[in-house]
């Protein structure tokens, strides 16, 4: 049985992208200069991540740093960010991923698995902190439609949060849906795919942009990916 591999982050993002789902604007670099001159063009402080093809446990690893702003503040996250790299064995530490922090009304996980008995099942829950915390989620056999995705939010026990609890805006919740639709449709079209999670998912007002992206193969096609 040939072993999992990991997606390497900017094989699934390009890959993820190609399918309709909006990212945070992002860009990678591979040096402390570049880096600063990326965070400038951007709006607002930054998230820098390893984008080292070979490490595959990012968060683990401490490669992912937060908040950043500021010339000074950038080049040292960068430094952290390719050390920590370094360490976790990567051959190509210099490769950092900066993106806009995203601020949104509520975090959502929305991904697939592989079964062996049902086949490719799309899954939509509460995202960030709460993804282990609540294990909220709920799944449906790829593909769905826009009003089926509709349906799975609403069946959260969490779903007030999306719908405006306390007098807070309501998530674009068709937004979230055209997101579900679009990676249940990646997996009833690629086989190859083990699991794949957006975690987070920003839900705003007005559209929803995936902020991070996890991607396992079933070893098949080895190009952009790592054993997991």
């Amino acid at each position: 049985m040939t072993a999992p591999l990991v997606m390497d982050l900017v094989s699934a993002r390009q890959m993820i992208s190609g399918c309709g789902v909006e990212f945070a604007n992002w860009q990678v670099v591979l040096s402390a200069d570049a880096a600063v001159s990326a965070a400038a063009g951007l709006d607002g402080p930054v998230a820098l991540k390893s984008a080292a093809p070979d490490v595959v446990h990012k968060s683990d690893s401490g490669c992912v740093v937060l908040g950043v702003a500021g010339d000074e503040v950038v080049e040292k996250a960068y430094a952290e960010v390719t050390a920590r790299a370094a360490a976790a064995g990567s051959v190509t530490p210099e490769r950092v991923l900066v993106e806009t922090m995203t601020p949104g009304l509520a975090e959502v996980i929305i991904g697939l698995k592989r079964d062996e008995t049902f086949g490719a099942v799309v899954l939509v829950g509460l995202g960030g902190i709460f993804t282990e915390v609540l294990e909220d989620f709920v799944l449906r056999l790829c593909p769905v439609t826009e009003p089926e995705a509709l349906g799975m939010f609403k069946e959260l026990r969490g779903f007030s949060v999306l719908a405006g609890a306390r007098g807070k805006p309501r998530c674009d919740l068709d937004a979230l849906a055209r997101v579900a639709v679009s990676i249940s449709w990646l997996g009833n079209d690629r086989d190859d795919i083990l699991e794949l999670d957006l975690n987070p998912v920003m839900a705003m007002e007005q559209g929803a942009l995936a902020v991070d992206a996890r991607v396992v193969l079933n070893g098949r096609e080895k190009h952009g990916a790592h054993q997991a």
